[in-house]
């Protein structure tokens, strides 16, 4: 947005951490593996395509989610299950998956991978035990022998990356990048891969294959490459289709973000996952609009590890000395290309408020411009305009899904004129440590003959403690330029709303009422939803009309809701 804001605002902001979710409880050595040629892609399934295809399933109940979430699914919690897939001449490789326990049937239960698969009763297999355990183990015959053990912390409802690498006689188990266990055995040669669970429901999702003998991140689909194809340096574009991997350490395919996006062909049909280990990365990052189906992953499943950021504003002046940036031109992550989807990590604009003077100060972390796109468990971090989605033209409808994320900020927040659904969605306005004014949530500047702008379902508004309450306004009606024809539409419900939000939450902006936007509210809980005559409710009959799924649809009956 170009109008600054007229207010002081607070010159210290906390980022909001949080706390990875597996914890070794042993001496476990990092892993250090730098390699002298990239790894063939061997075999990658994420399930995107909607179904298992390949994979031999026993025991339990194994589906693909049509929930928008495409991954792999056991939902039963009263077997032994497993799914095989693979090639049973394998012999030296890594096998990784992202692995969800959902619920254990009793306190020594199982989640795992599998290698050198022989049948469904004989393979090696890393698994994570509701005791907290992680045991690399064999089966044979449907025997079990423990190979090595050792602790960690193991939660229903989180993401893990499991990875077994087996090379001759040795075999070495990670979990989440960390070297786990190793063991030497000589019971199988060869063999495929799989997943299984032990009287416990899990998800399974980017498993791969890789010819590396140390664990490598998560992957996408990729076709097999020829066997006779050389191995590439790992600053060498990889394959078209599949995952690239980004360490800041050497130890992947890229060292940034944007080297890896600029390794993706150009008008691309098969997707391609961007896997990226633990870290900040310091950098500008723009997917362009003629590299659809691209995928952010990080590569640990807690967001807070793996950091995306840059500290532009808008009136920081450019370095060729031509001007200042302007708001958009300030973004951390510019996303352009339709189908991208985020999951497991952060974008952040770290502009600091304090070190500068500028007249101009709006910073955004991430604006998004392509169509269909997802964010799954996304921390989206800044102050003044901190998530700009919009699309190509204001002639064109661009829509985004924002699943179990978590936005910050203090002006403006989330403003602009695409459509997006925050579901489930935590919504942090920071304290500018005002008694009366600590900034808007919204900006939406939705185009007039578009009938949905930005939707807040079963979300939850907070703000950190001390902030004065009825200090916040839902929002305000941006017109950019003075466009008439810009008519903010933001819908709250069945949210829960803290005590900084106002009670006559809605405002001008530049001279244009917000009576004439589209503002509503519908069954909002929490003690800043009180009903006054400043507060627009929707209809009860219309309700059904301004769901997630009404939002997103579109022409093309898009439904990623899950």
């Amino acid at each position: 947005m170009t109008q600054p804001h007229p207010h002081p605002r607070s010159r210290w902001r906390a980022a909001a951490t949080a706390a990875t979710g597996l914890a070794l409880a042993t001496a476990l050595a990092t892993l250090a593996f730098t390699p002298t040629a990239a790894a063939a892609t061997l075999y990658a399934d994420d399930f995107e395509d909607g179904n298992s295809a390949g994979w031999t399933s026993s025991g339990g109940g194994w589906t693909v989610a049509t929930d928008g979430s495409r991954v792999l699914r056991q939902s039963s919690t009263s077997a032994d299950a497993r799914a095989r897939t693979g090639t049973s001449s394998w012999r030296d490789y890594t096998v990784t998956a992202r692995v969800k326990p959902t619920a254990f049937n009793g306190s020594n239960r199982f989640t795992a991978v599998l290698a050198r698969a022989q049948s469904n009763t004989s393979y090696y297999y890393l698994a994570l035990r509701s005791n907290h355990t992680v045991e690399l183990k064999k089966l044979v015959g449907g025997s079990s022998t423990t190979l090595a053990t050792g602790a960690v912390t193991v939660t229903a409802g989180t993401w893990y990356t499991l990875a077994l690498s087996v090379s001759g006689t040795t075999l070495r188990g990670t979990v989440n990048g960390a070297t786990a266990l190793t063991a030497t055995d000589a019971q199988f040669a060869t063999g495929g891969i799989g997943v299984a669970t032990f009287y416990a429901a899990a998800s399974f999702d980017d498993v791969t294959v890789s010819d590396s003998a140390a664990p490598s991140p998560s992957a996408s689909p990729a076709s097999p490459p020829p066997s006779s194809s050389p191995s590439a340096s790992p600053s060498a574009s990889p394959p078209p289709a599949g995952t690239i991997v980004v360490a800041k350490d050497g130890s992947g395919h890229h060292t940034t973000v944007q080297a890896a996006v600029d390794a993706v062909p150009a008008n691309n049909t098969r997707r391609v996952t961007i896997s990226i280990k633990p870290g900040t990365y310091r950098e500008l990052v723009t997917v362009p609009a003629n590299k659809p189906l691209v995928s952010f992953a990080g590569a640990t499943g807690n967001a807070a590890d793996v950091v995306i950021t840059y500290d532009n504003a808008s009136g920081t002046p450019k370095p060729d000395g031509s001007g200042t940036y302007g708001t958009t031109g300030s973004t951390s992550v510019m996303l352009e290309g339709n189908d991208f989807t985020a999951r497991d990590l952060t974008f952040a604009n770290s502009f600091d408020e304090a070190a500068h003077d500028y007249s101009a100060e709006q910073a955004v972390a991430v604006t998004t411009r392509g169509d269909r796109l997802v964010f799954d468990n996304v921390r989206i971090l800044g102050n003044q305009d901190t998530l700009q989605p919009s699309s190509p033209n204001a002639a064109t409808v661009s829509r985004a899904y924002y699943r179990d994320c978590y936005i910050e900020g203090d002006v403006d927040f989330i403003f602009g004129r695409g459509t997006a659904v925050f579901d489930r969605c935590e919504i942090r306005s920071l304290n500018r440590d005002s008694s009366s004014n600590n900034g808007y949530v919204t900006a939406a500047s939705t185009t007039i003959t578009n009938p949905y702008g930005y939707l807040f379902t079963q979300c939850t508004l907070t703000a950190p403690a001390g902030i004065a309450a009825q200090s916040v306004h839902l929002g305000r009606p941006w017109h950019p330029s003075g466009d008439v024809n810009a008519i903010a539409q933001v819908l709250v419900r069945d949210s829960a709303l803290g005590a900084h939000i106002k009670d006559a939450p809605w405002t001008d902006m530049s001279g244009f009422s917000w009576r004439d936007a589209r503002f509503t509210e519908y069954h909002n809980t929490g003690p800043g939803s009180t009903v006054t005559a400043d507060r627009p409710q929707l209809a009860d009959v219309d309700a059904p009309r301004f769901t997630a799924q009404a939002y997103l649809a579109g022409t093309d009956g898009w439904n990623p809701v899950g």
